[in-house]
Protein backbone atom coordinates (compact mmCIF):
# COMPACT_ATOMS: atom_id res chain seq x y z
CA UNK A 1 0.00 0.00 0.00
CA UNK A 2 1.31 3.45 -0.93
CA UNK A 3 1.12 6.13 1.74
CA UNK A 4 1.16 9.73 0.56
CA UNK A 5 3.46 11.70 2.89
CA UNK A 6 3.31 14.98 0.98
CA UNK A 7 1.43 18.10 2.01
CA UNK A 8 0.59 21.34 0.25
CA UNK A 9 1.27 24.76 1.72
CA UNK A 10 -0.38 27.81 0.16
CA UNK A 11 0.26 31.38 1.25
CA UNK A 12 -0.78 34.78 -0.06
CA UNK A 13 2.29 36.70 -1.20
CA UNK A 14 2.73 40.18 0.30
CA UNK A 15 4.23 41.46 -2.96
CA UNK A 16 2.28 40.10 -5.94
CA UNK A 17 -0.88 39.27 -3.95
CA UNK A 18 -1.37 35.82 -5.45
CA UNK A 19 -1.55 32.48 -3.65
CA UNK A 20 1.63 30.45 -4.07
CA UNK A 21 1.40 26.65 -3.72
CA UNK A 22 4.21 24.38 -2.51
CA UNK A 23 4.19 20.59 -2.38
CA UNK A 24 6.42 19.34 0.44
CA UNK A 25 7.27 15.86 1.64
CA UNK A 26 6.96 15.38 5.38
CA UNK A 27 10.27 13.51 5.22
CA UNK A 28 11.87 16.75 4.02
CA UNK A 29 10.54 18.55 7.08
CA UNK A 30 11.71 15.72 9.34
CA UNK A 31 15.30 15.69 8.10
CA UNK A 32 15.79 19.40 7.38
CA UNK A 33 15.98 21.65 10.39
CA UNK A 34 15.21 24.74 8.32
CA UNK A 35 13.24 24.88 5.09
CA UNK A 36 12.46 27.96 2.99
CA UNK A 37 9.97 28.44 0.13
CA UNK A 38 9.93 31.52 -2.09
CA UNK A 39 7.06 32.98 -4.14
CA UNK A 40 7.49 32.88 -7.93
CA UNK A 41 7.80 36.70 -7.92
CA UNK A 42 10.90 36.34 -5.74
CA UNK A 43 9.89 39.03 -3.25
CA UNK A 44 8.52 37.05 -0.31
CA UNK A 45 9.06 33.66 1.29
CA UNK A 46 7.92 31.48 4.16
CA UNK A 47 10.29 29.61 6.47
CA UNK A 48 9.74 26.39 8.42
CA UNK A 49 11.92 25.38 11.35
CA UNK A 50 11.77 22.05 13.15
CA UNK A 51 10.79 22.42 16.81
CA UNK A 52 11.33 19.14 18.66
CA UNK A 53 10.42 15.77 17.15
CA UNK A 54 6.87 16.39 15.92
CA UNK A 55 6.39 20.15 15.87
CA UNK A 56 7.40 22.99 13.55
CA UNK A 57 7.50 26.77 13.55
CA UNK A 58 6.33 28.46 10.37
CA UNK A 59 7.13 32.15 9.72
CA UNK A 60 4.85 33.88 7.23
CA UNK A 61 4.98 37.47 5.90
CA UNK A 62 1.48 38.87 6.35
CA UNK A 63 -0.36 40.66 3.55
CA UNK A 64 -3.00 41.68 6.10
CA UNK A 65 -0.90 43.85 8.44
CA UNK A 66 2.55 43.93 6.83
CA UNK A 67 4.30 42.12 9.70
CA UNK A 68 5.70 38.60 9.89
CA UNK A 69 3.93 36.04 12.07
CA UNK A 70 5.25 32.78 13.50
CA UNK A 71 2.94 29.84 14.24
CA UNK A 72 3.46 26.44 15.84
CA UNK A 73 1.97 23.33 14.18
CA UNK A 74 2.38 19.57 14.50
CA UNK A 75 3.15 16.97 11.84
CA UNK A 76 -0.07 15.10 12.68
CA UNK A 77 -2.23 18.19 12.10
CA UNK A 78 -0.98 18.37 8.50
CA UNK A 79 -2.46 14.94 7.69
CA UNK A 80 -5.98 15.51 9.01
CA UNK A 81 -8.98 16.07 6.73
CA UNK A 82 -9.23 19.84 7.02
CA UNK A 83 -6.14 21.99 6.35
CA UNK A 84 -4.51 24.02 9.08
CA UNK A 85 -5.43 27.70 8.70
CA UNK A 86 -2.97 30.44 9.68
CA UNK A 87 -4.65 33.82 10.22
CA UNK A 88 -3.30 37.29 10.92
CA UNK A 89 -3.77 38.00 14.66
CA UNK A 90 -4.45 41.68 13.95
CA UNK A 91 -6.85 41.53 10.99
CA UNK A 92 -8.07 37.89 11.20
CA UNK A 93 -7.26 37.58 7.47
CA UNK A 94 -6.48 34.00 6.41
CA UNK A 95 -2.97 34.19 4.94
CA UNK A 96 -1.82 30.56 4.73
CA UNK A 97 -3.17 27.00 4.55
CA UNK A 98 -1.36 23.69 5.01
CA UNK A 99 -2.52 20.10 4.64
CA UNK A 100 -3.62 17.62 1.99
CA UNK A 101 -3.38 19.08 -1.51
CA UNK A 102 -7.04 18.76 -2.51
CA UNK A 103 -8.28 20.18 0.81
CA UNK A 104 -5.90 23.15 0.63
CA UNK A 105 -6.91 24.00 -2.94
CA UNK A 106 -10.61 23.81 -2.03
CA UNK A 107 -9.97 26.19 0.85
CA UNK A 108 -8.15 28.71 -1.36
CA UNK A 109 -10.88 28.50 -4.03
CA UNK A 110 -13.52 29.15 -1.37
CA UNK A 111 -11.61 32.11 0.05
CA UNK A 112 -11.15 33.71 -3.36
CA UNK A 113 -14.86 33.29 -4.14
CA UNK A 114 -15.72 35.04 -0.86
CA UNK A 115 -13.30 37.85 -1.74
CA UNK A 116 -14.92 38.32 -5.16
CA UNK A 117 -18.36 38.48 -3.54
CA UNK A 118 -17.07 41.04 -1.02
CA UNK A 119 -15.68 43.24 -3.82
CA UNK A 120 -19.01 43.09 -5.64
CA UNK A 121 -20.93 43.95 -2.47
CA UNK A 122 -18.83 47.04 -1.77
CA UNK A 123 -18.76 48.20 -5.37
CA UNK A 124 -14.99 47.80 -5.74
CA UNK A 125 -15.28 47.66 -9.52
CA UNK A 126 -16.99 51.04 -9.61
CA UNK A 127 -13.93 52.62 -7.95
CA UNK A 128 -11.86 52.47 -11.13
CA UNK A 129 -12.46 54.79 -14.07
CA UNK A 130 -12.14 51.76 -16.37
CA UNK A 131 -11.94 48.44 -14.53
CA UNK A 132 -10.82 46.32 -17.49
CA UNK A 133 -8.06 48.78 -18.43
CA UNK A 134 -6.88 48.78 -14.82
CA UNK A 135 -6.80 44.95 -14.62
CA UNK A 136 -4.98 44.58 -17.96
CA UNK A 137 -2.48 47.29 -16.97
CA UNK A 138 -1.82 45.56 -13.65
CA UNK A 139 -1.27 42.23 -15.40
CA UNK A 140 1.26 43.76 -17.79
CA UNK A 141 3.15 45.52 -15.00
CA UNK A 142 3.23 42.21 -13.15
CA UNK A 143 4.72 40.50 -16.23
CA UNK A 144 7.38 43.21 -16.50
CA UNK A 145 8.24 42.77 -12.80
CA UNK A 146 8.53 38.99 -13.17
CA UNK A 147 11.00 39.45 -16.03
CA UNK A 148 13.17 41.64 -13.78
CA UNK A 149 12.56 44.79 -15.80
CA UNK A 150 10.79 46.86 -13.13
CA UNK A 151 13.29 48.73 -10.96
CA UNK A 152 14.46 52.12 -9.75
CA UNK A 153 17.48 54.17 -10.86
CA UNK A 154 18.90 53.66 -7.36
CA UNK A 155 19.24 49.97 -8.35
CA UNK A 156 16.55 48.75 -5.97
CA UNK A 157 13.86 46.38 -7.24
CA UNK A 158 11.61 46.60 -4.15
CA UNK A 159 8.76 48.61 -5.63
CA UNK A 160 5.48 49.40 -3.85
CA UNK A 161 2.30 49.61 -5.90
CA UNK A 162 -0.65 51.89 -5.06
CA UNK A 163 -3.93 51.69 -6.98
CA UNK A 164 -5.83 54.90 -7.65
CA UNK A 165 -9.05 55.37 -9.59
CA UNK A 166 -7.36 56.32 -12.86
CA UNK A 167 -3.72 55.32 -12.47
CA UNK A 168 -1.16 53.10 -10.74
CA UNK A 169 1.54 54.69 -8.59
CA UNK A 170 4.86 52.85 -8.44
CA UNK A 171 7.10 53.92 -5.56
CA UNK A 172 10.63 52.81 -4.65
CA UNK A 173 10.77 51.78 -0.98
CA UNK A 174 14.47 52.68 -0.80
CA UNK A 175 14.82 56.18 -2.23
CA UNK A 176 11.19 57.32 -2.50
CA UNK A 177 11.28 57.79 -6.26
CA UNK A 178 7.95 57.30 -7.98
CA UNK A 179 6.32 56.85 -11.36
CA UNK A 180 2.65 57.15 -12.31
CA UNK A 181 1.18 54.77 -14.88
CA UNK A 182 -2.13 56.08 -16.32
CA UNK A 183 -4.84 53.40 -16.42
CA UNK A 184 -8.12 55.10 -17.28
CA UNK A 185 -8.44 54.88 -21.07
CA UNK A 186 -7.76 52.35 -23.79
CA UNK A 187 -5.03 54.65 -25.08
CA UNK A 188 -3.35 54.31 -21.67
CA UNK A 189 -3.45 50.54 -22.02
CA UNK A 190 -2.06 50.75 -25.56
CA UNK A 191 0.86 52.85 -24.30
CA UNK A 192 1.82 50.44 -21.49
CA UNK A 193 1.45 47.27 -23.57
CA UNK A 194 4.29 48.29 -25.89
CA UNK A 195 6.67 48.67 -22.93
CA UNK A 196 8.84 45.80 -21.75
CA UNK A 197 10.69 47.83 -19.10
CA UNK A 198 9.75 50.36 -16.41
CA UNK A 199 12.45 52.44 -14.71
CA UNK A 200 11.56 54.68 -11.78
CA UNK A 201 13.42 57.95 -11.37
CA UNK A 202 14.97 58.06 -7.93
CA UNK A 203 14.37 60.78 -5.36
CA UNK A 204 17.97 62.08 -5.34
CA UNK A 205 17.62 64.29 -2.26
CA UNK A 206 16.28 61.54 -0.02
CA UNK A 207 18.67 58.93 -1.42
CA UNK A 208 21.76 61.11 -0.87
CA UNK A 209 20.67 61.93 2.68
CA UNK A 210 20.20 58.22 3.40
CA UNK A 211 23.76 57.54 2.26
CA UNK A 212 25.13 60.32 4.43
CA UNK A 213 23.31 59.03 7.50
CA UNK A 214 24.85 55.52 7.22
Amino acid sequence: MLIDTSITIAYKCTSCGSFEFFNVSLFTLIYKRNYSMKCHCGKSRINIEREGENSYLISIPCIGCGNEHTYLFTRRSMLLGEPVVFSCPETAMQICFAGRDEAVRRKVDSLEEEFDELMDAYGYESYFRNTQVMIDTLNHIHDIALSGNLYCECCDADIDLVLQSDCILLRCSRCGGSKTIPAAKNSDLKDILVKDQIIITRDSFKYDNDLLSR
